[in-house]
């Protein structure tokens, strides 16, 4: 039986922190976070500045929260996130719902995602004991489908003009990808972080 995350926890992978962001973690460092237009896709919000007023609005309304968490990414020694990780989780059904933001640029490509996303499966799949993940992703957000097509997700459907667009009103497809616990556990060993140095160091899967 899958369980709640509890209001506060810390994950840690090789180079990284995650935790859950809170109000005081609002900077300046982030407001260019959404000005570019695959970081708003993934928000559904209008490209901008992010300012520290909406960062802290934005964290202050999660905090503490159980069933949608805003987890923030961060190198471990700093004091500002990099980037943030949303989870809905869905405990009766054991699924929790996954989407991914590296708002720092200078993280991008190199393998930030895939390292830091590692502990948070790690944490819902085995720990919490959810029993699958999905993602849902916008159709033009082809940096985002090509990292779950390389990764041990598998395209479940496409929801024909399901989403309403924040900033237009229009209206866009949405693609749904689903992960079994039990697949991810079995993922081919290219698919596994390894810290640096080790086998496997050099994967194809990057972000």
């Amino acid at each position: 039986m899958a369980k709640l995350p509890p209001p506060d926890f810390v994950l840690a992978s090789e180079n990284f922190v995650i935790r859950p962001l809170v109000r005081g973690d609002a900077s300046p460092k982030l407001e260019s976070w959404i000005d570019d237009e695959n970081a708003a896709a993934m928000l559904n919000t209008p490209r901008r500045s992010w300012t520290v007023a909406q960062q802290e609005d934005f964290f202050g309304r999660h905090e503490g929260q159980q069933q949608r968490l805003i987890l923030g990414i961060f190198p471990k020694q700093a004091r500002e996130p990099i980037g943030l990780f949303i989870v809905k989780v869905a405990v009766r059904d054991g699924v929790f719902v996954i989407s991914h933001l590296i708002g720092d640029k200078a993280w991008r490509g190199k393998s930030t995602t895939f390292e830091a996303s590692e502990a948070v499966y790690d944490y819902f799949f085995n720990t919490l004991g959810y029993d699958k993940a999905k993602a849902n992703v916008r159709p033009e957000n082809k940096a985002m489908l090509w990292l779950l097509y390389t990764y041990a997700w598998r395209k479940e459907v496409r929801l024909i003009r399901h989403l309403r667009l924040t900033g237009s009103r229009e209206r866009s497809d949405l693609v749904v990808f689903g992960m079994l616990a039990d697949e991810w556990r079995a993922r081919h060993e290219k698919l596994r972080f390894h810290p640096q140095g080790k086998a496997g160091a050099d994967s194809t899967v990057r972000s």
